[in-house]
C-alpha cells in the first residue's frame, strides 16, 4: 500500500497537509508553500483538497445494502404488506451476483455522501463480503437469520454461520462479522441464545431489529410476558456489542435497561415514517439513561436512499417537532450520532483525525451554496447539507472518490439496474 498525501486542507482550523502511508495518518504538518514540492514528490498520490474541510467519514449504523434492488419496487404500503408481499418473495430467489451488485451500488451511493463504513444485515453475506473488499470501504456484515421456529429450517443456517466465522481470517481488516437474527418474531428463543453464544465465542457484534412496532410488543409480551428488551435481556443479549435498529416503541424500563446494558440503538427516522410505524425514537431518554445513540439508513427499499446527512437533518427535525422543543436534538449531537457515539461497537477510531488513526476521512466542499456562510459546520451539515458537499472520500489510504468522481461507477449503475430487472421478473413471472 503506497503513501497518499492529502495537500492543502483545512483541520481544526488550520491549513495542513494529512500524510497517509499503510492504512493509516502517519503525519499531519501545517501547510508550508516552501515545502510544498519537496513533500509532494515524496507521496506516491497526491489529493489536492482545495481549501476543503477535513472530517471523519460517516457510520451507518444499520442498513441492508443490497435492498438498493428494491428501491420503489414496492413504496406506500404497511411494514408487514411490504415485508410480505414485496421482500421476502424475492429475497428468497435472490442470487449472490444480484447482492453483489446492489451491494456495490450501495457503496458507490455511501461513499458519495460520505459514509466508508456500514453495519449490514442480509442474505448472500459472501456477496455483500466481496463488494466490501472489491470497492475498499468498511462494513460489519452478518447474514440475515430467519428459522420461524423451525428446528430443521435452524440447524442448516447455524452451519453456514459457523462456516463464515471459520472463513474470517481470509478477509482484509475492513470487514468484520455480526450474528445478525432478524427479530424475535422471526427468530426462535433456541436459536436466538445460539446466536448470543456464537457472537460471544467470535466477540462479535449481534445484531437485531428491535421493538419496531406496537404489534412487536404486544405479540411477545403475549406470548413472554415481556417487552421484546425485556426478553432479549432475560436470554443474556443485551450489551455493548448489540446493535438494536428501530428502537421506538419502549417503555421507560426498556430504555433503562439498554442505558444500563449500553446498547447501540439505531435511528432510522426515514424508513420509520415512510412504513408509518406510529412511534417516535425516544432520543433524550436513550441519551440520559446511557445508551449509545446512532443514526441509520436501512435499506434503500424502505428508506429510498443512503444519505445519511439527509437522516440527520430528518431525525433533529423529527426530535423537536415531536417534543414540542427547538432544542431536543442539536446539531452537535445529531452529528455524534453518525461518527462518535457508535465507533466504539464497531471497533473503529472516534471523529478526531490525528496521527495513528486509520486514514479514513472525507472532505467536505466549503465553498457550496448550501454551506454559505459558514457559521458552523456541525450545524451546516446537519440542517443544510446533502451527501453533495462531500469533495472527496478516504479509506484506509485509499481515495475512493475524487472531486466526486468514481472509477467504474457508470458500470456498477448498469450491474445493479441489470440485477434488479432479473430478480424482478424472474419472480413476478
Amino acid at each position: 500500500m503506497g503513501s497518499l498525501l492529502i495537500a492543502n486542507v483545512v483541520l481544526d482550523g488550520r491549513a495542513v497537509d494529512i500524510r497517509c502511508e499503510g492504512g493509516r495518518i502517519a503525519a499531519i504538518e501545517p501547510r508550508t508553500d516552501d515545502g510544498d514540492r519537496a513533500v509532494r514528490a515524496d507521496a506516491d498520490e497526491v489529493l489536492d483538497g482545495r481549501g476543503c474541510t477535513a472530517r471523519a467519514p460517516l457510520i451507518n449504523s444499520h442498513t441492508h445494502a443490497a435492498m438498493t434492488l428494491f428501491r420503489g419496487g414496492g413504496d406506500d404500503l404497511p411494514l408487514m404488506e411490504w415485508l410480505e408481499t414485496r421482500v421476502w418473495p424475492y429475497e428468497e430467489q435472490i442470487t449472490d451476483d444480484e447482492v453483489y451488485a446492489g451491494t456495490r451500488l450501495a457503496i458507490v451511493e455511501m461513499v458519495r455522501a460520505g459514509t466508508v463504513f456500514f453495519n449490514d444485515m442480509y442474505w448472500h453475506p459472501r456477496a455483500v463480503i466481496r463488494a466490501v473488499e472489491d470497492s475498499g470501504v468498511r462494513a460489519c456484515i452478518g447474514k440475515a437469520f430467519f428459522d420461524h421456529g423451525d428446528t430443521a429450517r435452524a440447524q442448516p443456517l447455524r452451519a453456514d454461520y459457523e462456516d463464515l466465522f471459520a472463513e474470517a481470517a481470509g478477509h482484509s481488516d475492513r470487514v468484520t462479522l455480526s450474528v445478525s437474527t432478524h427479530s424475535i418474531y422471526t427468530v426462535s428463543e433456541g436459536s436466538l441464545r445460539w446466536a448470543g453464544e456464537l457472537a460471544a465465542a467470535n466477540d462479535a457484534v449481534f445484531h437485531i431489529h428491535l421493538s419496531e412496532t406496537e404489534a412487536e410488543v404486544d405479540d411477545c409480551r403475549r406470548e413472554h410476558g415481556a417487552s421484546p428488551v425485556e426478553y432479549l435481556d432475560r436470554l443474556g443479549l443485551l450489551s455493548e456489542r448489540t446493535i438494536a435498529a428501530h428502537t421506538v416503541w419502549l417503555s421507560d424500563d426498556d430504555v433503562r435497561l439498554l442505558g444500563e446494558r449500553g446498547v447501540v440503538c439505531a435511528h432510522n427516522p426515514v424508513s420509520n415514517m415512510k412504513l408509518a410505524i406510529g412511534g417516535v425514537y425516544p432520543y433524550a431518554k436513550l441519551r440520559d439513561a446511557g445508551a449509545v445513540c446512532a443514526i441509520a439508513t436501512d435499506g434503500a427499499g424502505s428508506n429510498n436512499n443512503l444519505d445519511l446527512l439527509e437522516e440527520l437533518k430528518i431525525a433533529a427535525l423529527l426530535q423537536k417537532q415531536h417534543e414540542g422543543d427547538p432544542t431536543a436534538l442539536p446539531a452537535d449531537e445529531a452529528l455524534a450520532m453518525a461518527d462518535a457515539n457508535p465507533a466504539h461497537a464497531f471497533g473503529l477510531s472516534g471523529p478526531r483525525l490525528e496521527v495513528g488513526r486509520e486514514a479514513d476521512l472525507i472532505l467536505i466542499d466549503r465553498e457550496r451554496p448550501e454551506l454559505t456562510p459558514g457559521h458552523s459546520l456541525a450545524s451546516d451539515l446537519v440542517y443544510s447539507a446533502g451527501g453533495a458537499v462531500v469533495d472527496s472520500t478516504v479509506c484506509a489510504g485509499r481515495v475512493l472518490m475524487r472531486h466526486r468522481e468514481i472509477e467504474g461507477e457508470d458500470e456498477i449503475i448498469a450491474a445493479a439496474r441489470a440485477a434488479a430487472e432479473s430478480m424482478f421478473s424472474r419472480v413476478d413471472a
